[in-house]
């Protein structure tokens, strides 16, 4: 009975989960505590002393501290330089997918710049555009992932008497990921391109750790 009465509840209920225990709420509006050992308990008859380890006591570590920004506008940085995977078959040298950064902050608005240079004088035909189901995605040190979508679609410009292109979008930074881009370093980083999606070295890993505080209060 116990165990079909979980089925239903899994199928039914949201799910939280809370350390090593899940906390569900059934459509009654009652919370079940399932634990690792395949019991379960209705939430209003336990004891407080039987759940105080899987309750966070700290309310400081669940409330997320307030940012204060301020109007800021930092200069452009070098962050992403390294081979293209793609332009790799096709060239020996002069392969490398570059990036300059440039933070910009204003009116409580947090955008990112991002100035893309590829070294092909036709990077459409390879990369194709930046639109808003582009994004970069960051691997901090700390094991978290950061992805940033793009705000709208932007053409690249080809140079094709120097033999480059370059491609100037914008994304815009929430306050919860300026939060997680001052925890960690980045190890490497992704670009969703429309028509690919290549990994690049990251030359800058401590950049957002030194540049967002430039923009809080």
């Amino acid at each position: 009975m116990k165990n079909l009465l979980l089925v239903l509840v899994l199928l039914f209920c949201g799910i939280y989960i809370v350390e090593a225990q899940i906390r569900m709420k059934t459509p009654e509006g009652k919370y079940v505590l399932l634990f690792n050992n395949g019991t379960w308990k209705y939430e209003e008859k336990i004891k407080l002393e039987e759940i105080k380890d899987i309750v966070p006591l700290n309310t400081k570590e669940v409330v997320a501290k307030e940012i204060n920004l301020k109007d800021v506008l930092l200069e452009k940085q070098i962050v992403i330089k390294g081979e293209s995977a793609k332009l790799s078959k096709f060239k020996d040298d002069l392969n490398t997918v570059k990036c300059d950064f440039q933070i910009i902050s204003k009116d409580n608005k947090v955008v990112l710049k991002t100035d893309w240079k590829l070294m092909d004088e036709e990077g459409f035909r390879f990369f194709g555009f930046i639109t808003k189901k582009s994004f970069l995605s960051f691997e901090l040190s700390n094991g978290e992932i950061v992805i940033l979508p793009y705000n709208g679609s932007f053409e690249p410009k080809e140079y094709i008497k120097y033999g480059f292109t370059i491609f100037s979008a914008e994304l815009e930074l929430n306050h919860d990921q300026i939060r997680k881009l001052q925890k960690g370093y980045i190890l490497n980083s992704s670009m969703k391109w429309t028509r690919r999606t290549e990994t690049y070295n990251v030359i800058n890993p401590d950049y957002f750790i030194k540049e967002l505080p430039k923009i809080l209060k």
